[in-house]
């Protein structure tokens, strides 16, 4: 198998993101302005001269030097893209490739990038159960826990509003709100405006909310639609929202709006 490494600044990102966008199991995350904007440095390993098939790996250096995988923030899971059928034995020869140089590290990828033999690496699968969409709402509702709809009736008795027009900016300043100020917080609130706006601009996504009748914004949801999928990226809640159950209207919005679709999200979004 014709497996080559493809450093940062070399990588064909047109020939790339075809591969992660043509996938069988291609992932908003692979995109190269997504990893761009969530890992400080990567590489690619790549089958083919038209990038059949493509691994990112994101990477650090340690205080010696030494090159280690690492899971970027933002990214839940990495894959090994391709466009060809994924096998066990293709899979094993991406990871059994990648360059010496990296001395270990941890990396979480989808289910069907796992490796038989990780070597040197910790691999993590990726949890979550897909939730699909292409039914009634009542479907898909239908073994919901009881909690959902106790949040629901919640929400209803607070008499509950959509917020429009919601501005990345709009969102991240809400989401540093609830999560408070530190170092990392920081890192990410400009790291998902830049996220948001790559989004946008392809028309890929928008943020939804909820708000009081007196207009106290009480939870964002900021999602993306990629590979038949519904991204919920970036979410976040209030104090008086969770107690409104502003949150899981929000998310049953969502729901009824896209029932009967083609789509599918994590079911994590759903029920959490």
């Amino acid at each position: 198998m014709d497996i080559r490494f493809v450093p940062q600044d070399q990588i064909d990102k047109q020939l790339y993101n075809s591969c992660v966008h043509f996938a069988t199991n291609g992932s908003l995350y692979g995109y190269d302005w997504y990893l761009n904007a969530t890992a400080k440095e990567w590489d690619l390993l790549v089958e083919g001269d038209n990038y059949v098939t493509a691994m990112p790996l994101p990477k650090r250096k340690n205080w010696w030097g030494r090159t280690y995988l690492t899971q970027p923030r933002l990214i839940p899971d990495l894959a090994v893209y391709s466009v060809k059928p994924l096998s066990p034995k293709r899979i094993q020869c991406f990871w059994d490739a990648i360059p010496d140089e990296f001395r270990g590290g941890t990396l979480t990828v989808e289910p069907a990038s796992v490796p038989k033999d990780p070597r040197r690496f910790d691999v993590v699968q990726a949890a979550g159960d897909a939730l699909f969409l292409n039914k009634p709402y009542e479907e898909i509702t239908d073994d919901f826990p009881a909690d959902y709809y106790a949040r629901m009736a919640r929400s209803e008795a607070a008499d509950l509003l959509p917020a429009s027009n919601l501005k990345p900016e709009a969102v991240a300043d809400f989401w540093l709100r609830v999560n408070g100020k530190t170092a990392d917080n920081e890192w990410t609130y400009h790291a998902m405006q830049r996220i948001m706006y790559q989004i946008i601009h392809r028309s890929w996504g928008s943020a939804q909310g909820v708000q009081t009748r007196d207009g106290e914004l009480l939870a964002v949801s900021f999602n993306a639609y990629s590979h038949n999928r519904i991204f919920p990226l970036f979410r976040a809640e209030s104090e008086a929202g969770a107690a409104a159950g502003a949150m899981t209207l929000l998310t049953d919005t969502i729901l009824r709006s896209h029932a009967e679709r083609n789509l599918k999200v994590d079911r994590r979004f759903a029920t959490g």
